[in-house]
């Protein structure tokens, strides 16, 4: 599994995200990346975050999401 988190400082969905990643069981197995180190990330997820990335099959979450939609996502597999 490889889930990106893309996330803000001083971002308060983002923590709440962050918990619903958390209540999940997934913490450990997330990268949490903060967009405003990368302009690129800005200019794609700016106004989006947070948001969960599968790189595996490219789907992602923006919010609002929930902890079973992040279970799901982690648990998808690319297709054929």
């Amino acid at each position: 599994m490889s889930l990106i988190f893309y996330t803000r400082s001083n971002c308060d969905l983002c923590s709440k995200a962050y918990a619903l990643i958390t209540l999940g069981g997934l913490a450990d197995q997330i990268k949490a990346v903060d967009i405003d180190e990368d302009l690129e990330l800005i200019q794609r997820y700016g106004n989006q975050v947070p948001v969960v990335l599968n790189e595996q099959t490219g789907e992602k979450l923006s919010w609002p999401f929930t902890a079973s939609q992040i279970q799901e996502l982690a648990e998808s597999t690319p297709s054929r």
